[in-house]
């Protein structure tokens, strides 16, 4: 009678015929576990390599974003049947092309509105020549065209639909919307971050 051992991988039968035992199948990774950013998230689910240490990051290891509406909207009032835009908002403006150009990125869609008064022809050119005419401050202020978009809506997007002079000049404006803005990236919280005094 034989007997069969199975010691440190050999097969041993008792009548001195050692057979090698089959090696145990190696599992096969299929994805990259590593985290080559060092930022928590492995590279097979890292959307967007190479994020900074300092900052918060989503699921997908992407930077979490700080939105400041108010650094990224615009809106001037008009005169009755008017396209001159106002001195008034000369500060506005400069600090809208300061935030254009220190988002590069970003580009400014120029919505022009009308009152209700007169034919929809003639408010909505009127509504492109707002909107044109804020165009035009801007790029002096150094912004390139091709970032400005217009939009003439006319009178189809009344803020107040009644015919008070009140409702009129609300609906009188240009609005501008930036595009492509995600915001600030927020940054990480350490034992090391220094408070501003």
């Amino acid at each position: 009678m034989k007997h069969v051992f199975l010691l440190s991988g050999l097969l041993v039968v008792a009548s001195g015929c050692t057979i090698s035992a089959h090696e145990p199948p190696l599992a096969e990774q299929h994805s990259d576990l590593l985290d080559a950013d060092s930022d928590g998230v492995i590279n097979a689910r890292d959307l967007c390599d190479g994020t900074p240490e300092t900052v918060v990051i989503d699921n997908d290891g992407c930077p979490t974003y700080v939105l400041f509406e108010n650094d990224s909207s615009l809106r001037i009032q008009f005169a009755n049947d008017s396209a001159i835009v106002e001195p008034a908002y000369r500060e506005e403006l400069d600090k809208m092309a300061e935030f254009l150009h220190l988002y590069p990125e970003t580009s400014l869609e120029l919505q022009g509105h009308t009152s209700s008064l007169g034919t929809n022809s003639y408010n909505s050119e009127l509504s492109v020549q707002r909107a044109n005419a804020v165009k035009a401050q801007l790029v002096d202020r150094g912004i390139e065209t091709n970032r400005l978009a217009i939009i003439g809506l006319g009178e189809d997007d009344l803020v107040l639909a009644d015919t008070t002079e009140t409702s009129q000049l609300v609906n009188r404006r240009v609005v501008g919307r930036v595009k492509g803005f995600k915001g600030d990236i927020e940054e990480a919280w350490t034992i090391f971050t220094r408070r501003e005094q």
